[in-house]
């Protein structure tokens, strides 16, 4: 499957990264590649992730790294899934999504 990374989500990563690295740029490096190593992992088992709890919406999935949530759906018709985000896990899920939906289409 190809696997396409929204604007948001590399966003999303930076600022991770950004955070982290105030404290130690080996676990910043450390985290951001594990997070982009999950995400290619798809390619090859795209329902490895479960649904997200606290959506309806059974198209959203999510897998986790640490404290972080990467949430993702997968296009059958077109062979993709499409990474919209990645947030902390102590984060207000639903209102988070709520703005994200509101800015984006999934």
């Amino acid at each position: 499957m190809l696997i396409i990374i929204s604007d948001k989500t590399k966003t999303n990563i930076t600022q991770i990264y950004d955070y982290i690295a105030n404290n130690s740029i080996k676990y910043a490096n450390e985290t951001s590649n594990n997070i982009y190593s999950l995400i290619y992992r798809l390619e090859q088992s795209p329902y490895l992730g479960r649904y997200v709890p606290e959506v309806k919406d059974k198209r959203l999935r999510e897998i986790l790294y640490k404290s972080y949530r990467i949430v993702y759906t997968i296009s059958e018709e077109t062979n993709t899934i499409y990474i919209h985000f990645v947030v902390h896990g102590k984060m207000d899920f639903q209102t988070f999504y709520n703005s994200y939906i509101s800015k984006n289409d999934i």
